[in-house]
């Protein structure tokens, strides 16, 4: 892990907008990006051109996030495993009554370790689907808990990760809160992805892939035309066009920088960190541009786009996210977890940003909770990490056998939330 510059914390007005943001753009994103889950990024330009509307309401991403910031709201930065695991107890369990539907596999084999009586980090390793991005959909609180601290955020989400993650699951939920913490204390893009990359590490499956994926933009930056954004945030409300072709060449190169193609499942946390921060920096900030090129994306498109929405939020505050879309996010309604169900994720962003200034820590000597620009490589001549290995083989840390490049026999796309 890299050493990073000082952030400043937000004053407490600018930190509740950002907050605000945050979640309303995790929403979003999750929304919008919910019925283009599983579907190829062909197929989404076959139905909607590009997806600008939100059709229906969000997934278990939305409510993983509000019940996860109810966690650091009781507990502040005492936060522990211990005390995730006993909420899922005393709060998710006994609500389950049947199958728990709208989860995904880390959550599903979680609720199964819990019932059979192990204890974190054994609830997070015992399944095998510890690699997935049931973290990183999730962890967008913790850098709103932590503005301006990437590594607190991401000390906090692990204590979270360890219940239902394992490896590279918890990497890609560290990455997520780092990024999110600096785009709270009101970093550019290319610094937000600097602190997502410098709380988790450099030969790590994650960072190899966030990696590709930058290089990925930075070269289609400079191979367009001049004065034309293949994921321009000028984009009408209800705009069906057919993407054009620079940008469906960035698609594709985003697939094959980045996407397991062989693999059956779509919810792997390194692909949909990496593919998100990509259409974070694609969209240059912005909240529509990032969250409507996210979606197009295709796989885990609700994750994908719920991350995206959540560091882009963070970063432009609540006036960033589109307001038909703010007035489509309504309470969530508990599909998942019954226990979050009523509630609001601008309520929760109010409790978070209430929680964070009362529990605000004093800074010590040796802290490394600093980002800077220069953990992301610029692309071009001298860049030795534009062309990197590929991932380790899998085991029950880093997730399926894969490569940078991944072409094998394949099976369906899908996750378990699409079961």
């Amino acid at each position: 892990m890299t050493s990073r510059a000082a952030v400043t914390r937000p004053e407490a007005a600018t930190h509740r907008d950002r907050a605000r943001g945050c979640l309303l753009g995790l929403a979003a994103g999750d929304a919008l990006g919910a019925p283009a889950e599983n579907l190829t990024p062909a197929e989404i330009r076959r139905r909607w051109g590009r997806l600008t509307e939100i059709e229906r309401g969000g997934t278990d991403d939305t409510e993983y996030a509000i019940f996860a910031a109810s966690q650091l709201v009781r507990h502040g930065h005492a936060l522990t495993s211990a005390d995730v695991a006993a909420a899922y107890r005393a709060e998710v369990l006994p609500r389950i009554t049947g199958p728990m539907r709208g989860a995904g596999f880390s959550e599903l084999g979680t609720v199964e370790a819990l019932r059979r009586g192990l204890e974190p980090p054994m609830t997070g390793l015992v399944h095998q689907h510890g690699w997935s991005d049931g973290l990183a959909m999730r962890a967008a609180p913790y850098g709103i808990f932590c503005p301006g601290d990437p590594a607190e955020a991401a000390r906090l989400v692990e204590e979270d990760g360890r219940v239902s993650q394992s490896g590279e699951g918890v990497l890609g939920g560290r990455a997520v809160a780092g990024a999110v913490a600096a785009a709270m204390a009101g970093l550019p893009p290319r610094e937000v992805v600097a602190a997502a990359l410098s709380v988790v590490p450099e030969d790590s499956w994650t960072a190899r892939a966030v990696t590709r994926a930058v290089t990925v933009v930075d070269q289609a930056r400079q191979d367009r035309p001049a004065g034309h954004d293949p994921s321009s945030a000028q984009v009408r409300p209800g705009d069906a066009r057919e993407p054009d072709d620079a940008e469906a060449a960035l698609v594709e190169a985003l697939h094959e920088a980045v996407v397991v193609r062989h693999y059956p499942w779509t919810d792997v946390a390194p692909e949909a960190v990496a593919l998100a921060l990509a259409a974070y920096l694609a969209g240059d900030g912005d909240v529509e541009a990032s969250v409507t090129f996210a979606v197009s994306l295709g796989r885990d498109a609700d994750t994908i786009g719920a991350i995206a929405g959540a560091v882009a939020g963070a970063g432009r505050g609540e006036g960033g996210v589109p307001a038909r879309w703010a007035a489509r996010i309504g309470p969530v309604a508990g599909t998942c977890l019954p226990v979050v169900a009523g509630r609001h994720v601008l309520t929760v962003a109010d409790e978070l940003t209430a929680a964070a200034n009362h529990h605000r820590p004093t800074p010590e000597a040796g802290d490394d909770s600093r980002v800077s620009a220069d953990a992301v490589p610029e692309t071009g001549a001298g860049d030795d990490r534009a062309d990197l290995p590929a991932p380790p083989p899998a085991d029950r840390e880093t997730g399926p056998r894969t490569g940078a490049r991944a072409d094998g026999p394949g099976g369906g796309s899908r996750t378990a939330k699409g079961q």
